[in-house]
């Protein structure tokens, strides 16, 4: 039934209004295509208008920490690093990205940059067992004492013999937990965050724009649109966690002649 009007909202109406939030944005799965990207938003000016302010806000707070911490590289490091750790996993991972350049940014900045690729907040364990009773579309709990919001059938068989409490690991597209299969043997179970698509959609459709204008006055060390593209391009692969299974059976393979190199197999 309804929440009564007032009421505090339950992880079963969290869930729904969170399904129903992002469902517009799943058609942009798939290879990353920037011109897409720009239709989409062109009929979305409002959503693209209100993150290109957050944007452009963390860029003034970025440019008036470094002005005033001019003499210290490494303080400028981590101020650029907090506020690309606040606006999301595609800041994240052009963090990352740059991390790795050298050539773009002061060794220091990318020394300070590197605790993105680890330190990452998990979300709601509710909603990841939400989304994985509907992605895999099982109606029972997901393990024994463990149901998701609105589970269809809470006494019927549950889909793993165990699955931990909390993720074991948590990364800037989707956290990670351990379960047990009902034969014995154990996995770590992939969930991505509900939100992932949109605002990975959103932020490079944002940056991608921004820095085209960027470039176009002259200003700039290297080729900032290509570099968003290529990471764009990579993200939006990483988003379909079956490229992650497919590129691990192709790595073990391709070094298959040594004999003792192996990968986690992915249960189908």
């Amino acid at each position: 039934p309804p929440e009564a009007a007032g009421a505090a909202p339950t992880a079963a109406s969290a869930a729904r209004l969170s399904a129903g939030r992002y469902s517009a944005y799943e058609q942009l799965r798939g290879p990353y295509d920037r011109a897409a990207l720009q239709r989409f938003f062109a009929l979305r000016p409002l959503e693209f208008g209100g993150r290109l302010v957050e944007f452009t806000r963390a860029a003034i707070a970025i440019r008036d920490s470094w002005r005033r911490e001019s003499d210290d590289t490494q303080a400028r490091g981590v101020r650029l690093r907090e506020q690309l750790a606040v606006l999301g996993p595609v800041a994240v991972k052009l963090g990352q990205t740059l991390s790795q350049r050298p050539d773009i940014l002061d060794e220091e900045i990318c020394e300070e940059l590197k605790p993105l690729q680890t330190t990452n907040k998990p979300f709601d364990d509710a909603e990841a067992m939400r989304l994985l009773s509907e992605e895999l579309e099982w109606r029972g709990p997901i393990a024994p004492g463990v149901c998701a919001p609105e589970c269809a059938e809470p006494d019927g068989a549950p889909l793993f013999a165990s699955i931990s409490a909390s993720p074991i690991a948590s990364a800037s597209l989707g956290q990670v937990y351990k379960a047990t299969l009902h034969d014995g043997s154990e996995v770590a179970v992939k969930v991505q965050r509900p939100s992932a698509m949109r605002q990975v959609a959103t932020d490079f459709a944002v940056l991608t724009t921004v820095l085209y204008g960027i470039q176009s006055t002259g200003w700039g060390n290297g080729d900032l649109v290509e570099i968003t593209d290529i990471v764009a391009a990579g993200v939006f692969e990483e988003m379909d966690y079956r490229n992650e299974a497919v590129n691990a059976q192709r790595f073990e393979r391709s070094l298959d002649f040594l004999g003792y190199v192996s990968v986690p197999a992915a249960v189908p």
